[in-house]
This record gives C-alpha cells, structure tokens and sequence, in this order.
C-alpha cells in the first residue's frame, strides 16, 4: 500500500492535508523531516477542521460555499 505522506517528504512540502471518510488529517513537516499529526493548520490557524467538514459533506456545492462564507465572515 502506498504511504501517500511519503510522496511530499522529497520535496518539503511543509503541511499537507488528507481526506477520507469524512476526516481531515492535518500533518505537518517537523525539523527531522518527518509528518506528524496535528490539529491545527500552521497556515490557516483559524480555520476548524470541523466546520470545514461540515460543508464539504454538504449535497450541494453552491449552498455550501454560500453558507461557509456567511458563517466564517460571522466568525471572524
């Protein structure tokens, strides 16, 4: 089985993001150069994992970025 964070090491990319199963894996790249699991992303630290998942799991692609919109500007 191919270990897909694998593919990002050669090239530093420093977070990457995995979906599946309607989860969101954060991993960012540590100074040895090996991904961990985080809650948080480093560059988007005001963004909640969960309320992302909330609209990508929406059945309507429109609504979904309507609504996301309105409650992160409510948010913010």
């Amino acid at each position: 089985m191919l270990n897909r964070k694998e593919l990002y090491k050669p090239k530093k990319v420093p977070e990457v993001w995995f979906w599946k199963s309607n989860q969101i894996n954060i991993l960012s790249l540590n100074p040895g150069g090996e991904y961990e699991e985080v809650n948080r992303s480093g560059f988007l630290p005001n963004l909640d994992p969960a309320l992302l998942i909330k609209y990508i799991a929406h059945p309507d692609q429109y609504d979904a970025v309507t609504e996301f919109v309105q409650t992160i500007r409510t948010i913010s």
